[in-house]
């Protein structure tokens, strides 16, 4: 037994990924090999139950160590429940409840956990707005999401910690999908890009900028003290839309702001609507930002 002490704490106590490498297999096996006495338990003067507690205390101590590490001790398949200092996640009979505590732990605590519930996830932790964080965002499928079914991430209220919801997607689905989750962004550090601006939105405290000119926000935005990004909303197939990043000198002063948003704690972004001069709307596919999960380094 003192043989499992000895392995117990030469093992990493926060573990990143599912295989625990020869130490933790060592642990498992001498776990599963060790049996306790089956004498009962007295505690009758004289009967030595103090001189069996180092027994007890050290299995006790090594099965607790190995399910908090995530050894993956005998069962029928993955787990219907896991949680780390990071997040814990349930299955139930059609979703996966999440509730988000440390959401700028690091990306593997998360991945840990969702692939000890069965789910093939990768997880990227990005930058946010204040009101943003913590926030589940995705799933994501990069190849495109071709099976029966649906994903998606739904947010539940109330909530007691800084992020629940719902995660849903097919307990077949053979690909792998990929999940943000909202960190408190640096000073002046970009907030995450997630495309998902809505027409006429609006960024600054009692001061409307739809449908004024480039000009006139610009001059409000520095006279808060704050920087100015822009970005061309260009008409695409069907009535929607596409934005395109770009310089102040691709701006015209007269032109006209359709919304705007945070882009950092110190810079606004500006969606302009192309005017005279603009040219051609180019193809979205050669003048599209990268994805925030294009890149799945943290």
């Amino acid at each position: 037994m003192k043989d499992i002490d000895h392995l117990v704490k030469a093992i990493d106590p926060t573990p990143y990924a599912p295989d625990q490498g020869p130490g933790a297999r060592e642990l498992r096996a001498a776990i599963m090999a060790t049996s306790l006495p089956r004498r009962r338990l007295s505690w009758l003067p004289g009967v030595g139950v103090l001189g069996r507690w180092p027994v007890l205390i050290s299995a006790v101590t090594a099965l607790a160590v190995a399910v908090a590490i995530g050894i993956g001790l005998p069962s029928g398949g993955p787990a219907t429940e896991y949680a780390n200092a990071a997040v814990s996640i349930k299955k139930a009979d059609d979703h996966f409840s999440v509730t988000i505590t440390d959401p700028a732990a690091d990306y593997r605590r998360f991945e840990e956990a969702f692939r000890a519930v069965g789910l093939n996830v990768r997880v990227k932790v990005i930058p946010v707005a204040p009101d943003e964080v913590g926030t589940l965002i995705g799933p994501i499928v990069p190849e495109g999401f071709k099976w029966h079914g649906s994903i998606g991430v739904q947010a539940v209220r109330p909530c007691a910690s800084v992020f629940c919801g719902k995660v849903w997607m097919p307990a077949d689905f053979p690909g792998w999908v990929v999940l943000g989750v909202g960190r408190p962004a640096r000073p002046g550090e970009p907030y995450t890009d997630n495309d998902d601006y809505a027409p006429a939105d609006e960024a600054l405290d009692g001061y409307k900028v739809h449908g004024k000119t480039v000009a006139a926000v610009r001059a409000e935005l520095r006279r808060r003290g704050l920087k100015v990004g822009y970005r061309l909303l260009w008409n695409y197939r069907e009535g929607s839309f596409f934005q395109q990043p770009v310089t102040v000198d691709r701006v015209k002063d007269d032109w006209i702001v359709d919304g705007s948003r945070d882009h950092s704690s110190d810079t606004v972004d500006l969606y302009v609507v192309p005017g005279p001069g603009a040219g051609p709307a180019p193809d979205p596919l050669k003048v599209a930002a990268p994805h925030w999960y294009d890149d799945l380094t943290n």
